[in-house]
């Protein structure tokens, strides 16, 4: 290189271009606006670190954080904490404070008690309070005037309380089971929309404040007058008023005279209004009458007090009942029945009445060709005097001797076959016994009942010719419900589909289940408060329910026990059957043997028609399956 040209190189690296002057001018100038002051520049040649506030932030900053999130979570437990309150039913709180059992006519205090447990104001409070139709209120405090017991309670605080007080008397009739019922709306402050609470309180009617007794005479003759006295005491504090008195006058009673202006004779019955009853004081109703020649027997009377309910129902708050004989003057007829002359009882589909007749003369002279019938009728239970068209002695199966003869649905004992009928000497007597079986099932579907009375035809007293009939009162034969209970345990259908499951034969420490069948079957009359019920064995669990018809099925782990309940069963309702499955595991003392399944099953219920209570038990379920065509012969337990 020459010198001219090193000379021009190392120029242009000493000597600054003119474009970096001038960029370094303006840097210069940035700086100074950036960082100059009236006190000038700052010494750029060296920085110093300066300290970072973040712990600052952080410090205060997740404090805060914290705080916020508790208030949102406490807020957020209230909120769910009150709707989970609510919406477990946990919300405004009702209870009915008063006695289950009551006694008619005597005042009863009732208090229904409302609480808010929540930790929130409820709003729009109402209140309704529904007592039976033949509750006579006395007494409300806080006072309400709605007729319809209803009180708008407003604003509950949080954890506020209250009570309404309502007494009364119940005039309703002896033995029923009615409720009451406290109904409110409200609404939380948390929530836009409305709830409902509910209480109900079960009340039966036990007892009752009047005290009543039927004064009769000893004994009475045909044609003679005979007086009948009701007594009616209110054993209250406070006095009774708009009651009626009824006295079921008995067969061949005549009514010649009574008490009371505003009376009324219907059918048999004798109705009369009674005055209102002070407190501890008594009344009385008297019917005169007399019996119809040749009238014998027990003579029944049965006189009530009580109210008129809906549509004019009698209600009775009280009843008494008094027998006494009716001597037929000239032969004396007695009726005994299974052993008791009761009047009235009830009987079962395929019982029998054993029947024995018994006859004296208690005339002075002898009496001649004297005929005894039975007369055994279907009536009406709903009304006696009604008899219906079929029959509900099983005629087929009687079985009578040669001194009866049978006439439609009459025996007759006349003196053409028993010779102790052609001449009754003064205070002869005699008996005969019939066995008369009844239908072993309905043929109808309505209230029936079989009516037996006794007549005696009488040609002759003494030397004189006369025709004479003597009759006593019938006894009725009300007929229970048909209701029956089966019980049965299958594995296979009745087509062969399985319905169990496990080894069959069953086996030894191997589970097998089965299936139970219970089934009521009935024709006639209305059945409540039904309860099916049957004990599990400790080798035997309960599975679970397979179907049903009506009412719900339990099961008590405590007592192994298994209940099937329904309500009701009206009339025209003739079945219901629930089906459910049990597991058996045997064990080694099970080898060899038929295992039982189910103990007995007991079934109950309430004949609605006739006022009493049935009872059966049928035998207990085993693995001997007999109905079950494809399991029959495979219930033996093996190893």
């Amino acid at each position: 290189m020459s010198k001219k040209n090193k000379k021009r190189f190392w120029h242009n690296f000493s000597e600054p271009k003119e474009d970096t002057v001038k960029r370094d001018r303006e840097v210069e100038q940035s700086l100074r606006t950036i960082y100059g002051s009236e006190e000038g520049m700052p010494d750029l040649s060296h920085l110093e670190k300066k300290k970072s506030k973040r712990w600052i932030y952080f410090a205060v900053g997740i404090p805060m954080l914290i705080v916020m999130l508790c208030m949102a979570a406490w807020a957020g437990f209230l909120f769910f904490n009150s709707y989970k309150s609510l919406a477990a039913g946990k919300g405004l709180v009702l209870e009915i404070d008063g006695p289950s059992q009551v006694s008619l006519g005597e005042e009863t205090t009732y208090s229904i008690n409302y609480s808010n447990p929540l930790d929130e104001p409820l709003a729009s409070v109402d209140m309704r309070v529904n007592f039976p139709s033949d509750f006579i209120v006395t007494e409300i405090n806080p006072q309400t005037a709605d007729k319809a017991m209803v009180w708008k309670l407003g604003d509950l605080a949080a954890e506020e309380k209250g009570t309404i007080m309502i007494k009364g008397r119940f005039i309703g009739a002896l033995g029923t089971v009615s409720a009451i019922q406290a109904v409110a709306t409200y609404r939380p402050a948390s929530r836009t929309n409305g709830l409902e609470a509910m209480a109900t309180k079960q009340v039966t009617y036990s007892g009752t404040v009047l005290e009543g007794m039927i004064e009769v005479p000893e004994r009475a003759i045909p044609g003679d007058q005979v007086t009948i006295i009701y007594r009616l005491t209110n054993k209250a504090q406070n006095p009774l008023g708009k009651f009626e008195a009824r006295i079921g006058l008995p067969e061949g009673f005549n009514l010649i005279n009574a008490t009371g202006s505003q009376d009324l004779l219907e059918g048999r019955v004798y109705k009369q209004e009674l005055p209102i009853l002070g407190a501890n004081t008594s009344t009385e109703v008297k019917v005169i009458g007399t019996f119809a020649l040749g009238f014998g027997g027990q003579a029944k009377v049965t006189a009530q007090a009580g109210t008129l309910g809906a549509n004019n129902v009698f209600l009775p708050a009280q009843t008494s009942e008094a027998n006494f004989p009716v001597l037929a003057g000239d032969l004396s007829l007695k009726l005994v029945v299974n052993g008791t002359d009761t009047t009235e009882r009830s009987v079962g589909y395929g019982d029998n009445l054993q029947c024995a007749i018994g006859y004296e003369n208690t005339a002075n002279e002898p009496l001649k060709n004297v005929t005894i019938r039975l007369l055994l009728e279907t009536v009406d239970l709903n009304n006696i005097s009604t008899q219906q068209n079929y029959a509900l002695v099983d005629w087929d199966k009687l079985q009578i001797t040669a001194s009866t003869t049978r006439q439609d649905q009459t025996l007759v004992w006349a003196p053409s076959k028993l010779n102790e009928l052609k001449e009754i000497t003064q205070r002869g007597n005699g008996s005969f016994e019939v066995n008369v079986p009844l239908l072993s099932q309905a043929t109808g579907t309505g209230m029936a009942a079989v009516r037996a009375t006794i007549f005696a035809d009488i040609e002759g007293i003494g030397n004189s010719k006369i025709k004479r009939t003597i009759q006593i009162a019938p006894m009725i034969f009300k007929f229970k419900s048909d209701a029956s209970l089966s019980a049965e345990a299958r594995y296979y259908s009745e087509e062969g589909a399985p319905l169990g499951d496990g080894p069959l034969p069953p086996k030894v420490g191997q589970a097998t289940r089965y299936r139970v069948y219970w089934a009521i079957n009935k024709q006639v009359h209305a059945l409540k408060d039904i309860n099916v019920s049957g004990v599990l064995p400790r080798n035997v669990r309960f599975v679970t329910l397979a179907t049903s018809t009506a009412g719900e099925i339990a099961y008590d782990p405590s007592s192994r026990t298994v209940s099937w309940r329904l309500n009701r069963l009206p009339e025209g309702v003739q079945n219901a059957e629930m089906e459910f499955d049990v597991e058996l595991t045997p064990t080694a003392s099970d080898d060899g043997k038929f295992v039982e399944l189910i103990g007995s099953s007991n079934f109950q219920a309430y004949d609605e028609n006739i006022k009493e209570n049935i009872l059966q038990v049928t035998k207990a379920l085993s693995t001997d399956l007999q109905n079950d065509e494809s399991a029959k012969g495979k219930g033996v337990v093996r190893k």
